[in-house]
């Protein structure tokens, strides 16, 4: 409940007269037991009006990340709708989704889908609820709404009418479309600008207590990043970055209520003055800021006190790597004395206790960057401990650590993933070093959930029975991909340079062949600068 994607869609699609939207979530107990004693679908119903999901007439999925992709299954299932799009009766409601996995790649579900809306919903809203209508007539066939939606509406990926080709290896040759559908489809796109009507900017409609920010009003400052990191699909995939009108962010903080906690979104793109200036007025106001991680580079004292003067107890940085060559291989651009000075000045500055986020299992890794992770955390942890002894708060260190999962749109999109017994064996090596760190705290994620989500986020249709048999049998997911006639090595392979990958049937702004380039610049620790729109267009996300 906390995206704000999901809220904008819900407040524009309400704000209509004869429009009703209603939000659904993965109940509690997604099992009930039947009178006959067997397993059946817990009811799924709407917080709003407390009804199925089968009764609407269309069902929108927000999908975020590719752990989501094993719900959306569930709650079609729960429904009683028919699972594959292929399946469906026209009497069925139409399957919509949307979000910035679908935008990544929709392969692995696209036969559960009827149509994917692609890119910033800003720019699809107003023709998408022209439609609604045509949509929902149930005079027209599935085909003829679906039709509708693809002439009328940007970003409109539906599945039916595109068909991948494999070779006897398993590997994607080409596609086939039918007539009149473009390929490949390119996502639709907002660049807020002086001579356009700026929609209002994503912001928190709906607090609630339960969500993973409780309570808080969040506000997009900026949507992109142009830091360049190489493993950020939303860097390359929301390209290029843009920055809200000051009169659009003003006109969205005056709509908070009921809280005094502001989440600030999007900071990646602002310029550290900016940032300064912007947390200093709305501190002024009385409000608490809460920043999800923040830039190493951008940490001052003028920050920190800003920072202080909110309350924080905690502060998040990145540096995602041990080591200075790692951050290279990744475009990090950070070296070691900014990491240390930034830890060094958050402590001095009171705010006591630090986390940082690590990755494992990088391209070009080896159990020698694992270790360097245990010796970086160390020397912050030797810098800030006597700092925070001399103010009274020893605080503590939390190195939170997840594995690397190529993505499609990035340039290590051609990598290939470590192997799990790998994985693992770096693991061992960050938790005996760490171990003997007073005062610091290891959170690994789960190995297990990482190889599933690389599966997924290199994946194809090949996928739809993996998905279901995992998410409505329980099967593990080394028997579902036997059963699918799958492999784990196909994903985790390091492709080709000319290989066509799945989800190319999406076309984003960045070309391939500046992809490519910063691959191999990857592969020689070679780092690129920031991109800034304003001087620079090669990557090609800057072309009308």
């Amino acid at each position: 409940m906390s995206n704000l994607g999901l809220q904008s869609v819900y407040a524009r699609l309400n704000a209509e007269d004869r429009v009703v939207a209603e939000r659904f979530f993965v109940p509690n107990h997604q099992i009930t037991k039947s009178p006959n004693h067997q397993n059946s679908p817990f009811p799924w119903i709407s917080e709003e009006s407390s009804r199925p999901l089968k009764d609407f007439d269309l069902i929108l999925f927000s999908v975020s990340f590719e752990s989501s992709y094993q719900n959306m299954v569930k709650a079609l299932k729960a429904a009683g709708l028919s699972l594959r799009s292929e399946n469906r009766l026209d009497q069925e409601p139409l399957v919509l989704a949307g979000g910035i996995a679908t935008q990544i790649n929709p392969e692995p579900i696209a036969p559960f889908v009827d149509a994917f809306l692609l890119g910033d919903f800003e720019a699809i809203s107003g023709a998408f609820i022209s439609c609604l209508f045509e949509l929902t007539d149930q005079g027209l066939s599935r085909t003829e709404r679906l039709k509708q939606l693809s002439d009328n509406v940007p970003g409109v990926y539906i599945p039916k009418f595109y068909r991948p080709l494999y070779n006897a290896s398993g590997d994607l040759v080409e596609w086939e479309y039918k007539q009149g559908f473009s390929f490949p489809v390119v996502p639709a796109i907002f660049i807020p600008n002086s001579q356009s009507i700026t929609p209002p900017i994503p912001h928190t409609r709906i607090l609630s207590p339960d969500s993973v920010f409780s309570n808080m009003f969040l506000i997009e400052l900026a949507r992109g990043c142009g830091r360049g990191c190489r493993f950020c699909a939303a860097g390359f995939v929301y390209r290029p970055p843009r920055q809200w009108p000051l009169e659009s962010l003003n006109a969205a903080l005056q709509e908070r209520k009921d809280t005094d906690r502001v989440g600030l979104v999007g900071l990646e793109f602002l310029g550290r003055e900016e940032i300064e200036q912007l947390c200093r007025r709305l501190l002024d106001e009385g409000l608490k800021l809460a920043f999800s991680s923040l830039r190493a580079d951008d940490i001052t004292q003028d920050l920190v006190r800003l920072l202080k003067a909110s309350d924080a107890k905690l502060a998040t940085i990145a540096p995602e790597a041990g080591s200075q060559r790692l951050r290279q291989v990744i475009n990090k651009n950070l070296n070691e004395d900014v990491i240390l000075e930034a830890a060094e000045t958050l402590v001095s500055g009171g705010i006591p206790n630090l986390k940082l986020y690590f990755m494992l299992g990088l391209p070009f890794e080896t159990d020698e960057y694992a270790q360097a992770i245990v010796d970086l955390v160390d020397k912050i942890r030797r810098i800030v401990r006597p700092v925070g002894r001399s103010m009274g708060h020893l605080g503590s260190i939390t190195v939170s650590v997840s594995t690397f999962v190529p993505k499609a749109w990035t340039p290590m999109q051609w990598a290939g993933a470590v192997k799990k017994s790998v994985l693992e064996h770096r693991r061992r090596i960050l938790e005996k070093g760490l171990r003997r760190l007073p005062n610091v705290k290891l959170q690994p994620d789960s190995v297990r959930e990482s190889v599933f989500q690389t599966i997924l986020s290199k994946g194809d249709r090949r996928l739809a029975p993996v998905l279901e048999a995992v998410a409505l049998r329980g099967v593990t997911l080394s028997k579902a991909m036997k059963e699918a006639g799958l492999s784990v090595d196909m994903y985790y392979k390091t492709l080709g340079a000319d290989m066509p990958f799945p989800w190319e049937v999406v076309d984003h702004r960045v070309h391939r062949e500046y992809l490519w380039k910063e691959w191999k610049r990857a592969s020689r620790a070679k780092q690129t600068a920031f991109c800034i729109p304003e001087i620079c267009d090669k990557c090609g996300a800057c072309r009308e």
